[in-house]
């Protein structure tokens, strides 16, 4: 099987805790070939540990690219991923993007113009939980289900230092050159403008780039998929700002009347990262429980009551079979056979498209007025 050489370019937390080990650990299917980020530190650090030829570690996406050493790219910078993606796909290099895949609409189209320009998939939407096996086993299971009343998602999100306390993730070096951030800065500001309207207060900047794209679009994402995008937002309510970002709760419909609630709760000194997805039927309900997001080969639990000839029947199923490995695995099958992800750019379309008539709804509960795509959604 062709081994691909990959280049990652942001060697942060997900990179450390999940990525790279990942790489390694798949070694039939990738070859680390570049690494690339602006923090001289932690590409060098990186680079040690991983073994990274010196002339093959970069400050940028753009020399990475450049040197033409690798067959596709993974990444993990923080912030919007249409820029880079757009430059990777330009280039004909396949790229896997974490979310957000963009902060506007206007990147993301510019992207599938340039994906279709390509004639072939060019780009894996990093949303792991597509391919949890306890996901795609309620996937399997649906057609079996009785009518779909009702999906809820609840999130207890602690802090960062929380979930991956475990890690013994290197300490950021604090060695950006000032002139790099302030440009990374900008880009986004600008990106935000064309979404949310220049005007846009600090506060809904935050949230729509850190919570709604940063967060929430995991579930928004995964709903969507097991059931189609969210048709309908009738409310959005934000509070306990304190704790900031506070929490924020969705109501709203997905296709045949399903009713969809959503609460995501930021509580910095909550025990454990807690996900839980529940769907209520006509002839029982199905629960999944998701652990850390970035702890690998964590189980994800299963947990279904329906009714056979006997009675009462409790399902409980956990497997730990790793969903980001899983995706690398799509990913390869995307770069070597041109076969369409799951999720790629359309589905990433939909996604913010959700995730900005979320913010309108928001935005107008803040008593403010949308701008921007925003105010189109």
């Amino acid at each position: 099987m062709t081994a691909v050489r990959i280049g990652v370019v942001g060697l942060g937390a997900i990179a450390q805790s999940v990525h790279l080990p990942l790489i390694s650990r798949r070694w039939d299917l990738f070859e680390l070939a570049a690494v690339a980020d602006a923090s001289p530190t932690l590409l060098a650090q990186v680079g040690d540990q991983y073994g990274v030829d010196p002339a093959h570690r970069h400050e940028s996406l753009g020399a990475l690219l450049h040197a033409g050493t690798v067959d596709a790219v993974v990444l993990l910078t923080s912030g919007s991923h249409g820029t880079d993606a757009l430059a990777a796909i330009g280039q004909g290099v396949p790229v896997l993007c974490e979310k957000p895949l963009a902060f506007s609409l206007e990147e993301a189209e510019a992207l599938r113009a340039a994906e279709e320009a390509q004639g072939r998939p060019m780009l894996l939407l990093g949303y792991m939980k597509e391919y949890d096996p306890a996901v795609r086993a309620l996937a399997a299971a649906m057609p079996a289900l009785g009518d779909v009343r009702y999906v809820g998602v609840e999130v207890l999100h602690p802090s960062g230092q929380s979930q991956l306390g475990y890690a013994n993730l290197r300490p950021p070096a604090g060695d950006i050159p000032k002139e790099v951030l302030a440009g990374f800065r900008e880009a986004d500001r600008l990106r935000l403008d064309s979404a949310l309207g220049a005007d846009a207060p600090d506060t809904v900047r935050k949230l729509y780039a850190n919570v709604v794209l940063g967060s929430l679009i995991h579930d928004l994402a995964l709903v969507r998929s097991l059931f189609g995008p969210l048709e309908t937002v009738n409310a959005v309510h934000h509070w306990a700002q304190q704790d900031e970002p506070g929490s924020i709760e969705i109501t709203g419909t997905l296709g045949a009347g399903i009713r969809f609630h959503l609460n995501w709760h930021y509580l910095a000194d909550y025990p454990e990262y807690r996900e839980t997805i529940t769907v209520h039927h006509t002839q029982g309900t199905a629960e999944l429980q998701f652990g850390v997001p970035y702890l690998l080969n964590s189980p994800t639990r299963l947990r279904t009551i329906g009714r056979d000839a006997a009675g009462v029947l409790i399902g409980d199923r956990r497997e730990v079979t790793e969903a980001f490995e899983t995706e690398w695995e799509a990913f390869h099958a995307m770069v070597t056979r041109k076969q369409a992800p799951p999720t790629g750019i359309p589905e990433g379309i939909t996604d913010i498209g959700t995730a900005q008539r979320v913010t309108a709804v928001l935005v107008r509960a803040l008593g403010l007025e949308p701008a921007g795509e925003v105010a189109q959604a």
